[in-house]
């Protein structure tokens, strides 16, 4: 459960690991910070402990266990999620904090803290039922929660996890922002090529979806991918793919 730091810069740190990638924004006079993701067990408890700023905000990238369950180490801390089902969260995160404000699907929220300005926005269902980007706007910094795996297969255990939205949303990351790095949920820091990275292993598989010999192919392409037993590997993509895409060509 140990995780690293990394200091970006003066300012802005970057915790590997530990259920999941947090970043720490701090102002100049270090009364105020900003985290993504507040880890979950010991790592958040450490994260906790390293944070002594009296203003604090928090972005949820999504309502997981690993990604928010942190969130109840943080009493007076003004927390931001996007909107989801907390009765089906509540059990995932151990009744952690729930957020103050909420965001639906296309909202955002913008606030600054010195000279970076901070733009929380909804981007909708992907890994979860509702993901969360956070871009840094002068720094170029894209934290993108689990909407990008780097060299792993993506989780695909939420029954709210939509591979075609996701898709679709890994798209607008590339169209719409100026990224110079990229915080994925898990594993390292990466550049603007993880996102279509990302995209060509949806792409792939879906287009290859009913051709078992390019299948077989990918298999091997991707076979050093590291995956997790039940919820994440090359077959379960597959098979949520096809599953959405035999459910999407349904009448009516």
């Amino acid at each position: 459960m140990a995780h690293s730091k990394i200091s970006f810069d003066d300012n802005l740190s970057i915790h590997l690991g530990g259920g999941c990638n947090s970043v720490v924004l701090t102002s100049k006079s270090r009364d105020e910070a900003l985290i993504v993701d507040t880890k979950w067990f010991r790592s958040a408890k450490e994260l906790r402990s390293a944070i002594s700023a009296s203003k604090i905000t928090i972005i949820n990238t999504h309502f997981h266990l690993d990604h928010a369950r942190g969130n109840k180490l943080y009493s007076t801390a003004h927390i931001i999620s996007g909107e989801t089902n907390w009765r089906q969260w509540d059990i995932d995160t151990a009744h952690s904090r729930r957020p103050d404000t909420i965001l639906k699907p296309g909202e955002a929220v913008s606030f600054q803290i010195d000279d970076e300005t901070v733009h929380a926005i909804s981007m909708g269902k992907a890994h979860s039922i509702n993901d969360v980007v956070v871009y840094f706007e002068k720094r170029e910094v894209l934290a993108v929660g689990d909407l990008v795996f780097v060299r792993m297969h993506p989780v695909l255990l939420d029954p709210n996890a939509n591979v075609a939205s996701w898709r679709r949303i890994l798209d607008r990351l590339e169209s719409d922002f100026q990224i110079e790095s990229v915080i994925p949920g898990h594993g390292p820091i990466c550049r603007m090529d993880s996102i279509r990275n990302m995209s060509d292993y949806f792409s792939s598989i879906a287009d290859a979806i009913d051709n078992p010999t390019e299948l077989s192919k990918l298999r091997t392409k991707y076979k050093s991918y590291k995956s997790f037993p039940v919820i994440s590997g090359f077959g379960r993509t597959v098979h949520i793919t096809k599953r959405e895409m035999a459910f999407n060509q349904l009448p009516g």
